[in-house]
C-alpha cells in the first residue's frame, strides 16, 4: 500500500462502498456553470447500461420501436432502479425562489433556532427508492430544427425571456440559460408526464422531472428523466418502466402530441404569450392547467418556462415545432 496516499485509498473504499463506477468515457466540461456541471455527471450515468445496488438501468435499440422514434430521440433507458436523496437545505417563504437560494448559508441559519456548531452541521435528509425512464433527443434533429426555425423560435420565446430578466432583477434570482432546447425538453416533459397519469395510474404528484440541458456545442445534452419513487426500499412496482417500452412508447408519445396540438383553452393559450404571459411570474407562454402544467412538487422549475409552440408549433406555424405537425396525428 506504500504507494498510495490515505488520500486515495479513502477515495478508492468510498467509490467501492458506494456502488459508483469511474467510466473513463464520462465528459467533463470545465466551461459548464456550477448547476451544469452538477447534473452532467448524472447525464454521463443515466445514458449508459447500470446493474448495480442503487442504479439499475438498460438501454433499449431504437429500432424496435415505430413511428420514427430514432428520429427525435437518440437513446431511450429503462430504468427498473434508481436512488433519490434530497436534503433540506432551509426554507424560503412568500416565494419558493429568491435571493436566499443563492446563499446556503443563509438557507441554514433560519432552518434551526440553534445553530449547530460547524463540526456538526448535518442537515435532514431522506432517501427513496423509484423508477424512470431517461429519454435523450437527438442532437442531429435538434441541430436542424434550430437551423431552420432558430430565428423564429427565439423571436416567440423573446417576450418570456425578458419577463424573467425582470423577476430575476427584482428578486435576485440566479440566471438561467433560457434556450430552445431548455423550454422544449421542458415542455416535452410535462406533456409527458400528464399523459403518463392517464396511461399507468400514477397521480401526478407522484411523477418527477430531472432535466439534463447544454448548449456547449462541445458537449451538449438534451435529456430528461421522468421518474417515481417510494419509501419501500425496492421502490415502485414496474408500471412507469412498462410504458418506456416498445409498442407502449410509441402511442403514449402520440397521444402526448395530439393533446398538445390543441388546448382547450385555445387560442387564447396559444396566442397570450405574446400579450403577457401565463402562469408564475408571467414565464409561460402557451401552457396552462388544462395542457402542460404540472403540481409543483413534480417540476424543478415551478412550472414555469413551458410553451407547447416549440414542440407542436403555434395556430399559424406548425412547421416552428420540433416535433413537424405531419407526424401527429389528428383527433
Amino acid at each position: 500500500m506504500q504507494p498510495f496516499s490515505n488520500e486515495d485509498i479513502q477515495a478508492a473504499l468510498k467509490t467501492i462502498l458506494s456502488g459508483e463506477d469511474n467510466d473513463s468515457d464520462e465528459i467533463v466540461v470545465e466551461s459548464d456553470d456550477p448547476e451544469t456541471h452538477f447534473r452532467r455527471p448524472e447525464f454521463n450515468v443515466l445514458r449508459t447500461e447500470r446493474d448495480e445496488k442503487q442504479l439499475k438501468s438498460r438501454n433499449i435499440d431504437l429500432d424496435n420501436y415505430d413511428l420514427d422514434i430514432g428520429r427525435y430521440f437518440s437513446r431511450i433507458m429503462l430504468v427498473d432502479k434508481l436512488r433519490e436523496t434530497r436534503a433540506l437545505a432551509g426554507f424560503t417563504r412568500i416565494f419558493p425562489e429568491n435571493d436566499l437560494t443563492l446563499n446556503l448559508n443563509a438557507l441554514q441559519e433560519i432552518l434551526r433556532r440553534n445553530p449547530l456548531p460547524p463540526q456538526n452541521s448535518w442537515l435532514p435528509a431522506y432517501v427513496v427508492y423509484g423508477e424512470g425512464i431517461f429519454l435523450e433527443l437527438n442532437e442531429r434533429r435538434l441541430q436542424q430544427w434550430l437551423a431552420q426555425n432558430g430565428d423564429a423560435v427565439q423571436e416567440r420565446i423573446k417576450p418570456l425571456v425578458q419577463r424573467y430578466q425582470q423577476v430575476q432583477e427584482r428578486r435576485h434570482l440566479r440566471d438561467r440559460p433560457l434556450t430552445p432546447r431548455f423550454i422544449l425538453l421542458h415542455t416535452f416533459a410535462h406533456l409527458l408526464m400528464n399523459r403518463l397519469t392517464f396511461e399507468c395510474g400514477y397521480s401526478s404528484a407522484a411523477l418527477r422531472e430531472r432535466l439534463y440541458v447544454s448548449d456547449n456545442p462541445d458537449a451538449p445534452m438534451a435529456g430528461v428523466l421522468i421518474y417515481t419513487a417510494a419509501g419501500d426500499s425496492e421502490g415502485t412496482m414496474g408500471g412507469l418502466v412498462r410504458m418506456g417500452k416498445p409498442n407502449n412508447f410509441e402511442p403514449m408519445v402520440r397521444a402526448a402530441l395530439e393533446a398538445a396540438s390543441w388546448c382547450s383553452a385555445d387560442p387564447v393559450c396559444m396566442e397570450i404569450g405574446a400579450r403577457g404571459g401565463q402562469g408564475p411570474d408571467s414565464c409561460n407562454l402557451a401552457a396552462c392547467h388544462n395542457c402542460a402544467l404540472v403540481p409543483e412538487t413534480a417540476d424543478e422549475q415551478f412550472n414555469r418556462f413551458l410553451d407547447r409552440g416549440v414542440v407542436v408549433g403555434d395556430i399559424n406555424n406548425r412547421s416552428l415545432g420540433f416535433f413537424t405537425y405531419d407526424d401527429v396525428p389528428t383527433c
